[in-house]
């Protein structure tokens, strides 16, 4: 719901305005994931494949894009939405959505050890590889779990075809053995990983996260954001001159995107304009807030 006294803002931001300055600056800088359409779309596909009836053959998706282009803070949003549960005496503590690296993963022993991890699980030097294995698994359908975030795909490609295929191995014994879907997430690269085992290719549908353009999906991304940010003026981040500049400074990455326009958010409030302006939006390249934003007091 916006605000009707600062009616380019949320309710919930408005009140922010209300903190002293230095608290105003740091607010800026909280992590925050802004719907839009994109992202909104993949988080229905997701949450689709997650409950629908458990076949016998599970899919999987995988998200490619760029570095920096909103793969973790997907991964972040989704597993916000399907929270832990806690343990009652009607039902038992369930854990929806599990998440882990495939970064310098060589063997099928450390991808279950992650895993494992990823299940809040104490971990056990003297396990051997099979005992993971049945540890992960068995804790696993316990928590009911739905859906598996697998993180930097694309690392496979860098270890030796046996370990390349011993780690997709792995993953598709996870798929099998709990029946559940597998959201993986890379660069472009992680398309040819899945590519080079023919049966995880048929299973995964492949959906690119592209670089952002001056459309109306950033423009209703840039409205959404702004009013996120406690700023007392308007910026008009949707119009066609800011969103011009945003995607030439940023080249359409949406991890530069949003730092730039915290920064000039924040250069904003210092300067007392109280609005990103394009000159603010192109400052923010390489300066940065003079406010400490450390969260001691003054």
């Amino acid at each position: 719901m916006m605000s009707s006294a600062y009616p380019h803002l949320t309710e919930a931001t408005a009140k922010l305005l209300e903190l002293p300055t230095r608290e105003r600056i740091r607010s800026i800088f909280v992590d925050r994931f802004v719907y839009h359409e994109q992202a909104t779309d993949l988080i229905k596909h997701c949450e689709f494949i997650m409950y629908r009836p458990r076949g016998i053959r599970p899919t999987g998706i995988l998200v490619f894009g760029a570095s920096n282009a909103g793969k973790t803070a997907l991964a972040s949003a989704l597993m916000r939405r399907c929270k832990i549960r806690e343990a009652t005496p009607e039902h038992p503590a369930s854990k929806p959505v599990a998440h882990f690296s495939m970064s310098d993963a060589r063997e099928a022993k450390e991808i279950f050890t992650r895993f494992l991890k990823s299940l809040d699980a104490p971990q056990m030097p003297s396990m051997t590889g099979s005992q993971r294995r049945l540890r992960a698994l068995r804790l696993a359908e316990e928590a009911d779990l739905r859906l598996l975030i697998i993180d930097e795909i694309q690392d496979v490609l860098s270890s030796t075809p046996r370990q390349q295929a011993l780690a997709l191995l792995a993953i598709k014994d996870i798929m099998n053995s709990l029946k559940i879907p597998v959201l993986a997430l890379g660069t472009e690269d992680a398309r040819n990983a899945l590519e080079a085992d023919q049966h995880l290719k048929g299973r995964f549908q492949f959906r690119e996260l592209p670089s952002w353009r001056c459309d109306d999906y950033l423009r209703h991304f840039l409205e959404a954001y702004e009013s996120t940010l406690p700023l007392k003026k308007r910026s008009n981040l949707g119009s066609l001159r800011m969103m011009k500049v945003i995607v030439k400074e940023s080249e359409g990455v949406l991890g530069v995107i949003v730092e730039r326009l915290q920064r000039a958010a924040a250069l904003a409030i210092e300067e007392g304009q109280e609005q990103i302006t394009a000159e603010l939006f192109e400052r923010a390249r390489f300066e940065i807030p003079g406010t400490d934003l450390s969260g001691e007091a003054a």
